[in-house]
């Protein structure tokens, strides 16, 4: 929240200031609030602003519901399985292939009569269970956000292009107008061709 309303109070009509730009010109040796507000009102005063756009509240809060989101499946979740498949190796016991509903039953199968890693393992798949109820929840909530927004639901019509992709592409837009031609916004997310790529002009 700090960080959020720090960046709207460099907001000035409509767009925020460059803050990289600003960091390289102003770069000082001791530096202290005083001198850095002096140094970005000298850079005023020079006509280096260069505005930026500044994303709206909304698309914050939908990129921390997906930075949140990731954060428990790919990170959290993930670890706890790997895990719990590492320690049952140690042992000799290995898991193999198996679907998510079958992960439980299968490591509490590996573990069962062993004295040191029933104790082991049922904790950490309480916890895997309690990660998976609440990166569902969190799913819900992309859902309920993407589902009955009109820019989404035309992403969707796309193949291969479900909620999750169509909620976060529209997020990281955020304002089309700011981009002037399209090709300008496969640039902003790094999609340039190569010179001699097959299909583009030479």
């Amino acid at each position: 929240m700090a960080t959020r309303w720090l960046g709207r109070g460099r907001v000035s009509g409509g767009a925020a200031r460059d803050a990289a730009r600003e960091g390289s010109v102003s770069a000082m040796v001791n530096k202290t609030d005083r001198k850095d507000a002096r140094g970005i009102a000298q850079l005023l005063r020079m006509g280096w602003f260069r505005p930026v756009h500044a994303k709206s509240p909304g698309a914050h809060e939908v990129r921390a519901l997906l930075v949140a989101r990731k954060l428990l499946l790919q990170t959290k979740l993930l670890d706890v399985e790997f895990s719990i498949r590492g320690i049952l190796r140690g042992f000799g016991l290995k898991m193999g292939e198996v679907s998510e509903g079958l992960f439980v039953a299968r490591a509490r199968e590996l573990a069962l009569g062993h004295p040191m890693l029933e104790p082991i393992t049922e904790p950490m798949l309480r916890a895997r269970e309690a990660l998976r109820t609440e990166y569902a929840r969190l799913h819900g909530e992309v859902l309920a956000i993407a589902k009955p927004d009109p820019v989404c639901r035309r992403l969707m019509t796309a193949p291969g292009v479900g909620a999750v992709v169509a909620i976060t592409f529209k997020s990281a837009v955020d304002d089309p107008g700011r981009f002037i031609r399209s090709r300008a916004l496969g640039a902003y997310f790094g999609l340039t061709p190569k010179k001699y790529q097959p299909g583009s002009a030479m």
